[in-house]
């Protein structure tokens, strides 16, 4: 038999080279490797990072809208009609101010309020007037709200409302042609009205007053007409019952309450001044 052709095996380089070239090709391997593991890692903490401003926006823009809060004001000698985002309106008196959240409104109807105005609320969730003297609830109604100088009176003219002391935590319900009233030491009053009106007297330009302390009626006619009124001398105790018009001059006003208790009135540097005669 013949014997096996001998191989002529051959290499150009030396066991030696192809060692060193077998472990510069496991280097390169593993530095790609490291290059592809980094390069996942900054792609992961590029999408936390995108992920985390994505919620501070959007918590951001949350707080900003349970925050955000609009006011608007109605100078002295002015009357001014607000409506709120659900179309409730409020008729403005003089020197009065709303505040309330636009944005947070469907989920709160919360209207914070200090001065006189009228309510015609739309039918929904419970409606809140907030001052400092009280607090009224409704949930669609009509009504008027004297807050001003720790004096707190509430009138309904359609519906339901709660009136509530903050001082005594008492509520009292009010229907149509009713009024409550919270006196200072934050105790309350229930009282009838027999007027048939559906609105309350200013909104007519017309203002009434019982049994009021003269120097309420002074302040009131100072917003009405936009002027300063100086009382000179004591006058308490006097109380003033009688109503007059914004439809007549400052003047005529004036005359028209003075004389019922025996008072005069001067225009002195932009004042009217009120003293006994």
């Amino acid at each position: 038999m013949d014997s096996p052709p001998e191989l002529d095996l051959y290499f150009e380089k030396s066991k030696e080279d192809i060692w060193n070239c077998l472990e510069t090709n496991m280097a390169a391997s593993s530095i790609e490797k490291q290059g592809t593991n980094r390069s996942k890692k900054t792609m992961h903490s590029w999408a936390g990072m995108s992920i985390a401003a994505l919620l501070i926006v959007a918590l951001g823009t949350g707080l900003f809208f349970r925050l955000y809060t609009k006011s608007v004001f109605s100078p002295t000698g002015e009357h001014l009609t607000a409506f709120l985002p659900d179309g409730s309106m409020v008729k403005m008196n003089a020197d009065s101010e709303i505040s309330y959240k636009p944005f947070w409104w469907r989920f709160n109807r919360e209207v914070v309020f200090q001065g006189e105005a009228f309510f015609k609320v739309k039918k929904g969730d419970t409606f809140t007037v907030v001052s400092s003297s009280g607090t009224t609830a409704v949930l669609g109604t009509s009504f008027n709200i004297y807050a001003r100088n720790k004096q707190y009176l509430v009138t309904c003219y359609t519906g339901k409302v709660r009136v509530l002391s903050p001082a005594t935590n008492q509520s009292l319900d009010i229907e149509s042609q009713q009024q409550a009233s919270i006196n200072r030491d934050g105790t309350m009053k229930l009282t009838s009205i027999e007027n048939g009106m559906d609105e309350a007297p200013w909104m007519s330009h017309m203002f009434i007053f019982t049994g009021t302390p003269i120097q309420m009626v002074f302040d009131e006619i100072e917003r009405q007409f936009d002027v300063s009124i100086k009382v000179v001398d004591d006058m308490e105790g006097l109380l003033y019952s009688g109503n007059f018009s914004r439809d007549l001059t400052v003047e005529e006003v004036l005359q028209m309450v003075s004389r019922s208790f025996a008072l005069e009135y001067s225009y002195v540097n932009g004042v009217y001044v009120i003293q006994k005669k």
